[in-house]
């Protein structure tokens, strides 16, 4: 493995789990470091391992400080904004479900090191509607709103920050989507666990649905153009704080319908190798992939948050022929490397989209 992914990995590490990093630091490109773990949307957890080794120089301890004071800021702002919608639909009767990111920022030793982004939260289809005019009328300060009906989630923007209104957790492409939605509908509604925000209890997804879910999401955003290391974090602390909680037949279940064993391995190893997540933590964890994952990881560092460095290549130029073509060949350069290493599960998702692409 490239000892710079080695020492990147290591401070990580230690903002993950509040320790000194285990790599020797003397030489390592700082900047280099410092940018990837703006890329990988992991700089509070960076910070925070730079600053664990005690031997910061002075202006860039302060640096440090400053960055993750301003990321607790942004986790205040959203915790606040989060607790004022749950608060508005409970006033109409209906329990929202905290999905994702802020549903576990609170397995972090300290969660206002966690980047945050939006607020995702769900709802019944059938309390869907009511639920965006609930919001519309009581949220604040409003700069943005759009009712999807017939998509999984609609959006509400205020003072920056999106609400994503979920009526489906997530939408899977047609092989496997009525599956999904009948283990979502079982551990979502009868299964719950919950997290404090702002004081306030909000429920989340039961620990076995959760920990295939956030797995899920994170091979969405990898298959489709790239995912950073913010969500791996996330599993992994999921993954350690729920681990006497996972039924493990269930949740073997639950991949293998979905074709999502060999990603789960994959990502798995990742979490345990260069995130220190104990393999005991784990279910399924297996050596044999390593392969897989080395390759994995290697893409993972070069492309980041969402793939965000892949943003680029999708701008259109207004003519239909043009970016079809455009889409059809950066569509294919992408799943070329991962059909390969995944198998059917990825081969569902590249007809999906070359097919949703020629519709387009």
């Amino acid at each position: 493995m490239d000892s710079y992914i080695d020492i990147f990995c290591s401070v990580l590490r230690a903002g993950l789990w509040n320790k000194a990093p285990e790599a020797d630091l003397r030489g390592a490109d700082f900047k280099r470091i410092w940018a990837d773990a703006q890329k990988q949307a992991v700089s509070g957890l960076v910070a925070q391992g730079l600053l664990n080794t005690g031997r910061m120089h002075p202006k860039a301890s302060e640096m440090l400080q400053k960055k993750i004071l301003s990321i607790a800021a942004m986790n205040f702002k959203i915790s606040h904004i989060l607790a004022d919608a749950v608060k508005a639909l409970r006033s109409g009767g209906i329990e929202p479900i905290l999905l994702k990111g802020h549903g576990v920022a609170s397995y972090y030793h300290q969660p206002l090191l966690r980047e945050c982004g939006d607020i995702d939260l769900y709802v019944r289809p059938d309390q869907y509607k009511r639920a965006f005019d609930i919001l519309s009328d009581n949220i604040a300060c409003i700069e943005e709103k759009k009712f999807e009906e017939s998509e999984k989630h609609s959006t509400i923007v205020t003072k920056g920050i999106p609400i994503e209104l979920h009526q489906f957790a997530d939408v899977l492409v047609p092989r496997y989507n009525d599956a999904f939605q009948s283990f979502s509908d079982a551990g979502i509604a009868s299964d719950c666990g919950s997290v404090d925000v702002d004081d306030i209890i909000v429920h989340t997804p039961g620990p076995t649905f959760n920990v295939m879910y956030i797995l899920e999401h994170i091979w969405s955003h990898f298959v489709a153009a790239g995912v950073g290391f913010r969500q791996i974090c996330d599993w992994s602390l999921l993954l350690h704080a729920n681990q006497s909680s996972i039924d493990r037949k269930s949740l073997f279940r639950m991949l293998d319908e979905l074709d999502l064993v060999k990603p789960w391995k994959v990502f798995g190893l990742i979490a345990v190798r260069q995130l220190g997540l104990p393999e005991g933590d784990m279910p399924f964890f297996d050596l044999s992939v390593k392969r897989e994952s080395d390759k994995v990881l290697g893409m993972i560092m070069k492309e980041g948050n969402f793939g965000h460095e892949w943003d680029e290549r999708w701008a259109e130029s207004g003519h239909r022929f043009l970016d079809t073509s455009k889409h059809f060949i950066v569509i294919t350069r992408r799943y070329l490397k991962v059909i390969p290493m995944f198998g059917n599960i990825a081969f569902q998702e590249y007809k999906t989209k070359i097919l949703y692409h020629l519709w387009k």
